[in-house]
């Protein structure tokens, strides 16, 4: 019996970067109906076989099982004023639970025509988790303080929208940048270069994972109720 192997990611196709670009200036079902073999071949395959080898990786590195979702090409406009069809890039997120993952922290990498994103963080955090999170930092500072460090110090960027109020106690700016955020994610966002033609651009993104890890797997201690 001839035993067929699982196809490796090698790489993104060279041309998913012009299908963005004349997806951003075509945005309508009929041209998508004219490319959709290339959008498979340009960027669908290329991305899921990207999302299963990645989060099989990420397994077996850290031992906690994760499930991939990543995003549609298609975008739902019913609540939205923009009414644009068809997004001009892909995501992939790595999540520790199945179902919603929105509201909880989890590892991320995006790409579009020019750009592509690697992080961590919630993309809409309940207001609950972050009071949980707020009393996790207050039992121990210090720990936290020493975790951040490695975080500020580095090429990822801290985000999310900040309080106004101040918040009573005594705390380091450096925890304060953290401990005000009413939502958080950390990341870096990068050039489309050659790096993600081949096997670079996932040995990148693993070893950024790994560098993420620490902080994802605190996040995640926090109770979200």
């Amino acid at each position: 019996m001839v035993k067929y192997m699982k196809r490796r990611f090698e790489g993104f196709d060279s041309r998913m970067s012009e299908f963005f670009i004349e997806l951003r200036f075509n945005n309508s079902k009929e041209w998508f109906d004219l490319n959709r073999q290339r959008y498979f071949e340009c960027v669908k395959e290329p991305m899921d076989l990207f999302a299963n080898e990645m989060n099989d990786e990420l397994c077996r590195l850290t031992g906690i099982k994760t499930l991939p979702s990543v995003s549609r090409i298609n975008r739902d406009i019913r609540f939205s004023k923009n009414k644009e069809p068809y997004r001009d890039h892909r995501w992939v997120v790595f999540k520790r639970d199945s179902g919603q993952w929105k509201n909880k922290p989890v590892l991320y990498f995006e790409i579009g025509a020019d750009y592509y994103s690697i992080g961590m963080g919630m993309y809409e955090s309940k207001p609950e988790y972050m009071t949980n999170f707020r009393k996790k930092i207050d039992a121990n500072p210090s720990e936290f303080e020493r975790l951040i460090k490695k975080y500020d110090s580095s090429r990822f960027k801290l985000g999310g929208d900040l309080y106004k109020k101040k918040f009573p106690g005594n705390r380091s700016d450096e925890i304060n940048n953290w401990y005000l955020r009413k939502n958080i994610y950390i990341d870096y966002t990068s050039p489309l270069g050659e790096e993600v033609l081949d096997r670079r651009i996932f040995d990148i993104c693993i070893n950024d994972f790994m560098f993420l890890m620490p902080l994802c797997n605190y996040l995640n201690d926090i109770s979200f109720d």
